[in-house]
């Protein structure tokens, strides 16, 4: 048996080219929740399937799309890592990644690769900002805050432990609060609402919003669907999440040999487990693969 941690669960769904696959039947919530957009539910839906029945999902659903290095984060790229331990440090700890400087992206691929390669080496120093921004700039000859390429991945891990009454509670406490706000919002957000309340991915986009026949700017637009979005929809979709895990699959087990399909690999830390006996720091397996294996991201 193996285990995943929530974010790479959500690693499988972000693959999933959802214009090959078509409308997901099915509802997301045993109550109807409206302001979700065709998008959001085949996501919400996915999810709910891979962890009801991961045998039927891949047949069913997924089609597997080229994992492509966007040169964005020090960790990209590599395969994500599934666990056959379940008490795995890796599996058990919340995963940070860093964006790399813009500067360092201008300068192309291979600089990009040199910049991760130094900051595995010297990622302790982030524990001294001073002596952090002083060797990255006789590295690489840039001034940077190191808060700047710090970036939070650990999405639905911060959700508390909750139970089934617990987190249906909370979702449907949301569900009332958005049916309530909108009962009592003026004229004017009433009709932002009903426009674009699936839509709110418009808010993050720097492009102007398509056919806004209304009377309100787009930076009016965009700011309104900001809030409604982080006070309504985002947390919906988390407590979803975790409602979905926590009804179909507690511990997030999956068959070692559907994750390898989905392009995971065995989680090195579980497998010198398995190479080593800890009490006696003996090998108890031969193995010649740990050293070969690819370790690039840290979950």
């Amino acid at each position: 048996m193996a285990y995943l941690t929530k974010s790479n669960s959500l690693r499988i769904i972000a693959s999933i080219d959802f214009k090959k696959i078509g409308n997901m039947n099915g509802n997301v919530y045993k109550k109807p929740i409206y302001f979700f957009s065709y998008y959001e539910k085949n996501n919400l839906l996915g999810l709910k399937e891979l962890l009801k029945d991961p045998e039927n999902f891949i047949r069913e659903y997924y089609v597997p799309i080229e994992n492509k290095d966007k040169l964005k984060y020090v960790f990209e790229g590599g395969k994500p890592a599934y666990h056959s331990n379940h008490d795995c440090s890796r599996l058990n700890s919340n995963f940070r990644n860093f964006e790399i400087p813009e500067e360092i992206r201008e300068r192309g691929k291979p600089e990009v690769e040199r910049f991760r390669k130094w900051f595995k080496e010297n990622q302790y120093l982030l524990e001294k900002p001073d002596v952090f921004v002083a060797r990255i700039f006789i590295a690489f000859k840039i001034k940077i805050n190191p808060k700047a390429i710090d970036y939070d991945n650990s999405g639905v891990e911060v959700i508390d432990n909750l139970n089934l009454q617990e987190l249906e509670s909370r979702i449907d406490k949301y569900i009332s609060q958005a049916g309530q706000y909108f009962n009592k919002a003026d004229n004017e957000k009433k009709e932002i609402i009903r426009k674009f309340q699936k839509f709110t991915f418009l808010a993050y986009s720097e492009n102007d919003i398509k056919n806004n026949d209304t009377r309100f700017s787009d930076v009016a637009i965009k700011k309104f669907l900001k809030q409604y979005d982080s006070h309504f929809k985002k947390p919906i979709k988390e407590l979803l999440i975790e409602y979905y895990r926590v009804l179909h699959n507690p511990d997030l087990k999956f068959e070692g040999n559907l994750l390898e399909q989905l392009g995971f690999k065995p989680c090195k830390s579980c497998v010198e487990d398995v190479m080593y006996n800890k009490s006696t720091s003996k090998p108890i397996a031969n193995h010649n693969s740990i050293n070969e294996m690819d370790d690039d991201l840290p979950f």
